[in-house]
């Protein structure tokens, strides 16, 4: 029943092309070598730089970004060797989020990419994007799993952490329909050994993969991604976003996760009237964008900017001893 579970759950895309040069390969606990992608916002020297949303004047930066080094003037995607350069530098976590971004079912890198550079356009934050083993350019290394998505996040975790140099306080995970279960996993498991993620957004996330189909009332042997078991640990502050019209994952699933996150961490949900699942319409994305906005603006980036702050008092303090 498993493999027929797993056979149903995922179904990866025909698989679709990024430029080998701006691949970067991980490779998980399992040994599956899996592709992902870095884009690095634009910047000033004052933030992450936020074009314009309909009726602004121009764009608006996040006012946390400091430093000397020449920061791009538009999202890029960056090749490893200039996120070696970059983190060496001490660029890529400073002064800025990094989304690390979990997509839903059918979909791989190729076709997320535009997505995931919009909302780094329009938000001011990095974007680093994976994909599951099974899916894309990792087609040719098994059939996707629970256990592989699990060490799948992982690995894209550890890159940015021991690789990239950027903190936990600086990662925010995004989790699409799919993409919460990974997501919920590990805000569960950071929380868990005390040095939890900044934030994370789940967006159209389900109970457990049973639950989508069946309402049983607590996690069956062999169910999937049971999202509401690691909710209770999570310690990050959360944003929900559903659509009311979701006919794959019901709109309900969001409100009753909601209700299982410990109060301090939720945020103000957003639930779009008459939306679907599988696309967030132009029509919509102005509120979309300002709402996600809104959650960077209270929960994330004060804690970067302190973070922000205590680096350079350390850097002032070091520099004041060898002067002594």
């Amino acid at each position: 029943m498993g493999d027929a579970i797993s056979s149903l759950l995922f179904q990866p895309p025909p698989p679709t092309r990024l430029k080998e040069s701006k691949v970067i390969w991980l490779t998980n606990s399992f040994g599956k070598r899996i592709p992902a992608f870095f884009i690095e916002c634009a910047k000033n020297e004052n933030g992450g730089i936020r074009s314009p949303l309909p009726g602004e004047d121009g764009g608006t930066s996040n006012d946390h970004y400091g430093g000397t080094v020449v920061p791009p003037a538009t999202p890029q995607i960056r090749t490893p060797k200039e996120l070696e350069v970059g983190a060496a530098m001490g660029r890529l976590g400073k002064g800025v989020p990094t989304i690390l971004y979990s997509h839903a079912n059918a979909e791989d890198l190729g076709n997320i990419y535009p997505w995931c550079k919009f909302l780094s356009k329009m938000l001011g934050v990095n974007i680093f994007a994976y994909d599951y083993t099974g899916y894309g350019l990792a087609t040719d290394q098994g059939d996707p799993s629970e256990e592989y998505c699990f060490a799948d996040i992982d690995a894209a975790y550890a890159y940015l952490k021991d690789v990239l140099q950027i903190p936990s306080e600086s990662v925010v995970l995004y989790g699409r329909s799919l993409g919460s279960g990974p997501s919920c996993y590990l805000a569960a498991r950071t929380a868990e050994e005390g040095d939890a993620v900044a934030g994370l957004v789940l967006h159209a996330p389900f109970l457990s993969v049973y639950r989508i189909v069946l309402e049983s009332g607590c996690t069956l042997p062999g169910d999937r991604f049971p999202n509401v078991d690691f909710a209770p640990s999570i310690r990050s502050p959360v944003l929900f976003i559903h659509g009311t019209k979701d006919s794959i994952v019901p709109f309900n699933h969001s409100e009753r996760l909601l209700e299982t996150i410990i109060e301090p961490y939720r945020a103000e949900p957003l639930f779009i009237k008459g939306m679907g699942h599988n696309n967030v319409h132009s029509s919509v994305r102005p509120l979309f964008i300002e709402r996600l906005r809104k959650y960077l603006d209270k929960h994330i980036m004060p804690n970067i900017l302190d973070l922000t702050f205590r680096k350079q008092r350390q850097v002032q303090r070091a520099r004041s001893g060898k002067n002594l």
